[in-house]
C-alpha cells in the first residue's frame, strides 16, 4: 500500500496489521530510524531480544534465502510476535520479498530500512502495490514541520517559545530529524528541566516553567550557526568556488541529502531578494535588513551586507530560477540528482559581478 502524507504519522503510531512487510525509506536517515523504532517496538518492546528479533542484511538474504524464510515462519520460543529487521534494503530483495508476500507469516513483521529510493525502484513499487505491504517515505522535514516539533517539545517540557525563536531555530536545524531533536533537547537542558522529567516520551510538564527567546537559541545552540550549511551559502554568495566545492563534497560525505543543500541556498537567496526589493522601494540598507525574519545573526551581518552589494536584484531572480528548476526536475523524477545540485551551486559561485 502507498501511504499519502497525511496517512504516515497515524500509520507509524498504529501500523495496519495487514501489512506484513513495511518498507521505510528516504533521504532523512534520522527520521527513518525514529519511525522504524516506533513501529518495531510496538511488535517487540525490547529490540535486543535474541529470541524475537532478527536482523538481516540484503547480502545475507540473497545468498541464503532459506535462512530468511526459516526465520520469517518460525514461532517465538517465548510466545508473542517476532520481528525481522533488514538494514540497508535494496532492489535485490524484490524477488525474495515478492515470493514471501504470497503467503506471509501473521506472527512475524518484516521491516525494511532503505535509503532514498526513486519511483522506479522495484522494491518500492512492490511495497506500494501489494495489499500485504506498505511503503513509508521519510522525506527531509521542512521548516514548518520542524517549527511544530520545536513548539511541541518545548511545550511538553513546560516552556513557551517565542515565534521568532522558532523561526530562527527551525531554519538552522533542517536536515536530519535525529540531529534536530538532539539540538532541541540541548536547548531544553540549557534552560533547565523539572526534576523527574522523563523527556518527550514521558509525561508532559503541566505548569509553565518559563519561556524561550531567540537569545536563548543563540546562547545554547549558537554552534548551529557555524554548521557547514551556513558556510556553504556564504561561500556561494561570496563567489568562493573552491570552498563551495569542498563544502559540498564534505556534506555529501556526511550523507546530507541534496535537497537540504538546495533548500538552504534557496532560503539564503530569497532573503537577499527580500532585502534588495525593499531597497529598490526606497528603504535604506539598515531598515531593509531589519525586516528579515528570522533576524540576521550578528556574525553574518557583514557578509550579508557584502553580498547585497554583490548580487543585483535581477541576478538574484535568475539564481532562484536556476535553483527552482533543479527542484522541479527532482519532483518529476522523485529524487534529487547530487551531480545536478552540485553543478548548479558551483555555477552560482562562479558569478562575477559587473564592474561599476
Amino acid at each position: 500500500m502507498k501511504l499519502a502524507f497525511k496517512q504516515i504519522e497515524p500509520f507509524v503510531k498504529n501500523p495496519d496489521p495487514k501489512a506484513r512487510v513495511i518498507l521505510i525509506y528516504g533521504p532523512d536517515q534520522g527520521l527513518m530510524s525514529e519511525r522504524s523504532n516506533i513501529i518495531c517496538k510496538q511488535i517487540v518492546p525490547d529490540l535486543n531480544d535474541p529470541f524475537n528479533v532478527v536482523t538481516f542484511t540484503p547480502d545475507k538474504i540473497t545468498t541464503d534465502p532459506a535462512a530468511f524464510y526459516d526465520e520469517a515462519n518460525a514461532q517465538s520460543l517465548m510466545g508473542g510476535n517476532r520481528l525481522i529487521i533488514i538494514k540497508n534494503g535494496t532492489d535485490g530483495l524484490n524477488v525474495i520479498l515478492k515470493e514471501y508476500l504470497e503467503n506471509p507469516s501473521q506472527d512475524t513483521l518484516v521491516v525494511v530500512e532503505a535509503s532514498d529510493l526513486g519511483p522506479r525502484s522495484s522494491l518500492r513499487k512492490l511495497c506500494e502495490s501489494s495489499k500485504k505491504a506498505a511503503a513509508l517515505p521519510c522525506y527531509i522535514d521542512d521548516e514548518r514541520t520542524l517549527a511544530q516539533i520545536i513548539h511541541d517539545m518545548c511545550m511538553h517540557a513546560g516552556y513557551r517559545i517565542d515565534q521568532d525563536a522558532i523561526i530562527a531555530f527551525s531554519s538552522a536545524i533542517v536536515g536530519d530529524r535525529t540531529i534536530a531533536r538532539n539540538e532541541i533537547e540541548k536547548l531544553l537542558l540549557y534552560k533547565g528541566l523539572n526534576k523527574g522529567y522523563q523527556g518527550f516520551d514521558g509525561d508532559p510538564v503541566r505548569e509553565n516553567i518559563g519561556h524561550i527567546s531567540i537569545n536563548d537559541i543563540y546562547a545554547s545552540c549558537g554552534d548551529v550557526r557555524d554548521w557547514s550549511m551556513d558556510k556553504l551559502v556564504y561561500a556561494i554568495g561570496d563567489g568562493n568556488i573552491h570552498e563551495t566545492h569542498t563544502i559540498i563534497q564534505s556534506l555529501f560525505k556526511d550523507q546530507v541529502a541534496s535537497i537540504v543543500l538546495l533548500r538552504s541556498v534557496q532560503n539564503h537567496f530569497w532573503r537577499l531578494l527580500s532585502v534588495q526589493s525593499k531597497i529598490k522601494d526606497g528603504q535604506d540598507h539598515a531598515q531593509a535588513i531589519k525586516t528579515l525574519t528570522p533576524p540576521l545573526f550578528w556574525k553574518v551581518e557583514d557578509a550579508f551586507k557584502r553580498q547585497l552589494n554583490r548580487w543585483p536584484l535581477k541576478i538574484i531572480e535568475s539564481a532562484l530560477d536556476s535553483l527552482n528548476k533543479v527542484e522541479a526536475n527532482s519532483k518529476k523524477t522523485g529524487y534529487v540528482d547530487t551531480s545536478l545540485v552540485e553543478n548548479c551551486l558551483c555555477q552560482l559561485a562562479k558569478y562575477k559581478p559587473a564592474r561599476r
